[in-house]
């Protein structure tokens, strides 16, 4: 069957219409989200909700896609484009497609995109998305995310689009080869099974949809929406002052091959509706972790552009057509093969999302925030065998992203996953953690004055730490253990990141660099401690009201001593020391080599 457009729409619906089915995609994919979360196996799904489920038009732009980690929209993009260039005019009802390969499908290998094509009339009218992060593809780690990697192939098994199945008929040929790669086949395989049946769930619903409506009706109204969400992202751009606005960023070290900073540079033009953002200048590409597709780089700039222009929600594809970027290919916001990409995460959370946060912020001030952490800080810890494992691999995958950075109005929220990149959770439960996998909870704790001191503080990160009862491996990548993120406007940076191994009391010399380990030992009792940076403040922390510095430290967020060397706050009991404070105050203030 040859793949086509929709043939035009010869009617406009009503906007009553327009809003009815665009609210039917929404409750669709809320299906689609529930579905995963009980048929998937894994706990990176289940517990931190990595995966996505989307519904786009027939060239891949997004309608509607749950709120957990929006950025994969532009996976989803790029993945339909990749089947059509693959399979051309041989994409049929029924069939499903799968694959991981970051130069197809952005992020990094253990983000799968699993689409199907949605036919009606005889004519392809949209596709079907679920995407999932499985818990191990492979590689030099359990996990597959080290710190340590150079190349691609040190990551896994990396699978272009591919179908998987046609029909009723599961591709097992397909299947076969790829658990056979993998550390955990039996979870991955639950995994694939709801990313496939929660597609052909969707496509039942969705012809329920066209049914009903007709599909001239729903492609219309598909179209319709998109082009709301990109009517309002010009508008709100429209009201931005014309001109170019520059910003740099850095990751510290780009990993074993690469200890120097990494460099991100951009350029932001706005000129009428429309904005763009030339990263010239960027680093280029390095045979270490510090490496983005051209597809991530485009996800964290519409992170915080949809974030800054449209605050409450989540915008379909439509807002994405307001604005265009530019990169140097072979940079480390447009890498090429060979390069490792497990790092992406660090380059789009790090310096690319502080790029457009610096450049939007010389025009909407009123808005910015201190730059949020830059790490994911991706931690695997696995073995074999241990509780419910028998011969079996276990898997500890957790990403605890740290605090948010302070605003001019608002504290930065405690340890969750950044304002501008979803709603998932980022740690397992430690309950559900102790159940499944040879380890045992220490310590569980707000990190005590990690969170940027500033007229309004940052948010703190987390002190957490658990041992492990059976020999294991670890590894991390993360960054921020070196260069803290900053604060704004006279505010301080939040505390240094931290997440390592301590055995018999002392930290254990896990790599050469902060936060960059690949597979090391673990022995019983070795304890894996995270001390998880907070996010930089906003103004001067001299200014903050002493009575929110005495809440601080009754809700854990700041002691004693950092209430009084960090914000001059004399604390007496349950009571602010008001004239000891002002004097306090004063001494800070002539001390400072600037006022």
């Amino acid at each position: 069957m040859a793949v086509t457009e929709p043939r035009p729409d010869t009617a406009t619906p009503s906007p009553i219409t327009i809003e009815v089915v665009g609210a039917d995609l929404e409750y669709i994919v809320r299906e689609m989200r529930s579905t995963v979360l009980r048929m998937a196996y894994s706990p990176i799904l289940t517990e931190t909700h990595d995966f996505f489920c989307g519904i786009t038009n027939p060239v891949g732009e997004i309608v509607a896609i749950n709120v957990d980690v929006p950025f994969h929209m532009f996976a989803c993009k790029d993945a339909v484009t990749a089947v059509k260039t693959a399979y051309g005019d041989d994409i049929h009802p029924g069939d499903q497609f799968w694959l991981n390969d970051p130069w197809q499908a952005g992020a990094h290998l253990n983000d799968t995109t699993l689409i199907a094509p949605l036919f009606a009339e005889g004519e392809l009218r949209m596709w079907v998305s679920a995407g999932a992060h499985y818990g191990d593809i492979g590689g030099t780690v359990p996990g597959s995310a080290s710190g340590e990697c150079t190349e691609i192939f040190h990551e896994g098994i990396r699978v272009p689009a591919v179908r998987v199945r046609r029909g009723d008929e599961i591709n097992e040929e397909f299947l076969r080869i790829l658990l056979a790669n993998l550390r955990q086949p039996f979870e991955a395989r639950g995994v694939f099974l709801a990313q496939s049946n929660t597609t052909i769930l969707a496509q039942r619903r969705i012809d329920t949809l066209y049914e009903r409506y007709g599909a001239s009706t729903v492609d219309a109204c598909v179209e319709a929406l998109l082009g709301q969400a990109e009517e309002q992202a010009r508008a709100s751009i429209a009201a931005l002052a014309d001109g170019e606005y520059d910003y740099e960023d850095y990751l510290e070290n780009g990993g074993v091959n690469w200890p120097d900073p990494v460099a991100v540079r951009c350029k932001m033009t706005v000129k009428g509706d429309r904005l763009h953002f030339d990263f010239a200048g960027t680093s280029p590409q390095i045979d270490g972790v510090a490496n983005c597709t051209l597809t991530n780089t485009w996800a964290a700039v519409f992170d915080v552009v949809d974030t800054y222009l449209a605050p409450g929600h989540v915008s379909n594809f439509g807002a994405a057509r307001a604005f265009s970027i530019s990169a140097p290919e072979r940079s480390v916001v447009h890498s090429q093969f060979p390069v490792p990409i497990n790092g992406f995460a660090t380059v789009m959370f790090g310096p690319v999302h502080g790029c457009v946060q610096g450049c939007l912020s010389q025009v909407m001030p009123d808005e910015a925030s201190g730059l949020t952490t830059s790490s994911a800080n991706q931690t695997n810890i696995g073995g074999i065998g241990g509780k419910y494992r028998q011969d079996e691999y276990w898997i500890v995958y957790e990403f605890p992203c740290g605090g948010w950075g302070a605003t001019r109005e608002n504290d930065g929220s405690v340890n969750c996953y950044q304002w501008h990149i979803g709603d998932i959770p980022v740690i397992w439960p430690l309950e559900r953690l102790e159940s499944m996998n040879p380890v045992e909870a220490v310590t569980n704790h707000l990190y005590l004055d990690s969170g940027g001191p500033g007229y309004r503080r940052g948010g703190v990160g987390i002190r957490r730490a658990w041992k492990v009862t059976q020999d294991a491996t670890f590894a991390v990548l993360g960054t921020d253990g070196i260069l803290p993120r900053p604060g704004l406007c006279g505010s301080w940076a939040g505390a240094l990141n931290w997440i390592g191994v301590v055995r018999d009391g002392e930290p254990l010399e896990s790599s050469a660099l902060p936060l960059k380990a690949g597979g090391v030992r673990l022995q019983p009792d070795d304890v894996i401690l995270y001390l998880v940076a907070g996010g930089g403040g906003y103004g001067d922390p001299l200014e903050r009201e002493p009575e929110r510095v005495l809440a601080d430290i009754a809700n854990g967020y700041v002691s004693g001593a950092g209430a009084r060397e960090d914000y001059g706050v004399i604390v007496d009991g349950d009571r602010v020391d008001r004239s000891g404070t002002d004097d306090l105050r004063r001494e800070l203030r002539a001390a400072r080599v600037l006022a």
